[in-house]
């Protein structure tokens, strides 16, 4: 493949920066929820980033789009590096670390993601030839979801420790060690070491892009603006992208806000529980990442979403009517798998239709709607009757509704999709 070794060392920076902020954004809300027990303060922080991100977000797409995408990702790992460092600073410091700053720690990896993954697929475009775009999309989740399985494993040992004797499965193991839990401080210090890395090896990144980027010189507003007018003269793209977003849409929610509290309070499990259920989740999706193309094809990719959208919203059942851990795992693989699947199609699908200098810009919308969503369901979720006794499984059947109305939009425009011209 052209610019194998771009790829390549792309490709592990990812990885090594995504372990460390995978265990971050893990760690982040089982502090709020477990350790000083203050959930609805986590949800009221994580409304507020999310409003924040709306602005951020259009904007982010706009520099996607206007500078060398090499560049942004040394600059955010930069940024990214010099926070956490002053953040971890003054826990080694003190000894201990305030809700705030633990909260600035949640929102720059948000803020980093919202430029980091439109940066990432665009910069992969930009690298890759068409017909290698549905293996470079695979190996992206690979690799993502590779690396938040092995975050979630060291996630549960690190927030709970290591006892030399384990029961695991009925079985007796005596470990010739043990580690104690770590102090969130320390779980930053980690972090900011591999945004370092990160940077250090996109800097030897030399690349040859396999298609001209047209860069758009004018203004922020008129910039913003060529993304809503390409998706208005193509408005099934656009109701394509949403739709298949709103699978992402719960697992978001229900990782970083639900998860926690229907762990803690239904079934009545520790922090091994809930980082080892989003260590199921990312094999799940880590298996679906080797699996997708051989199961659908680039030519059964919405009728992929579909139906795996509607397998994710039964998942999401099925946890809500049982308290049973081993299901609250198969159920975690499942969607992670489903939902690794959908990202895989999805991406392939809009790389074809979507020429790669306007790709930041309506991935950037795409991703503002999904978070003006995402705050409507916060509002909804934070509510007290949400966190009263086990009431926290309704928000389970609220999220399988979402899953199950993307299924029924794409089922709609199907034969329209299908019929939708490729990028020239």
């Amino acid at each position: 493949m052209k610019n194998s070794r771009a790829i390549f060392l792309l490709l592990l920076a990812n990885s090594i920066s995504g372990v460390a902020q995978g265990i971050s954004m893990l760690a982040i809300p089982w502090y709020f929820t477990a350790v000083i027990h203050q959930e609805t303060l986590f949800g009221k922080v994580y409304f507020i980033i999310t409003s924040i991100s709306l602005v951020w977000g259009l904007y982010a797409g706009t520099l996607v789009d206007r500078y060398s995408r090499r560049k942004i990702f040394l600059v955010i790992n930069i940024v990214g590096l010099c926070i956490l460092t002053s953040i971890t600073a003054s826990g080694f410091v003190h000894g201990s670390l305030p809700w705030y700053l633990v909260a600035l720690a949640f929102a720059n990896t948000m803020f980093i993601y919202n430029i980091h993954f439109p940066n990432l697929y665009a910069f992969a475009q930009e690298i890759t030839p068409r017909e290698n775009y549905q293996r470079i999309t695979s190996l992206l989740e690979i690799q993502g979801q590779l690396t938040f399985a092995i975050a979630g494993g060291l996630a549960a040992i690190l927030l709970k420790g290591l006892d030399q004797h384990l029961q695991f499965a009925g079985i007796h193991i005596d470990l010739p060690f043990s580690i104690r839990a770590w102090k969130i401080y320390e779980i930053f210090a980690v972090d900011a070491a591999t945004y370092l890395i990160a940077f250090l090896i996109i800097f030897r990144i030399k690349s040859m892009p396999v298609q001209n980027k047209n860069i758009d010189t004018s203004s922020l507003k008129e910039r913003v603006k060529t993304g809503f007018s390409f998706l208005r003269k193509h408005p099934l793209i656009f109701i394509f992208g949403n739709a298949s977003l709103l699978v992402f849409l719960t697992i978001i929610i229900f990782s970083t806000y639900v998860q926690p509290v229907y762990v803690d309070s239904f079934l009545h499990r520790g922090g091994s529980t809930y980082a080892l259920g989003d260590m199921a989740f990312s094999i799940g999706a880590l298996i679906a990442g080797f699996l997708t193309t051989r199961i659908f094809g680039e030519k059964n990719a919405v009728l992929g979403i579909i139906a795996l959208s509607a397998i994710a919203g039964c998942m999401y059942l099925c946890m809500a009517v049982n308290a049973f851990v081993l299901l609250f795992f198969l159920a975690n693989f499942i969607i992670g798998a489903c939902n690794a699947a959908i990202r895989i199609q999805r991406i392939t699908y809009l790389f074809h239709h979507i020429p790669n200098h306007v790709i930041g810009r309506t991935n950037s919308i795409f991703f503002v709607i999904n978070v003006m969503f995402r705050m409507c369901l916060i509002g909804v979720l934070t509510l007290p009757v949400f966190h009263s006794g086990t009431n926290i499984l309704y928000s389970l059947v609220i999220l399988s509704g979402i899953c199950c109305t993307g299924a029924v939009v794409l089922i709609f425009q199907y034969k329209n999709l299908l019929r939708q011209p490729a990028v020239a």
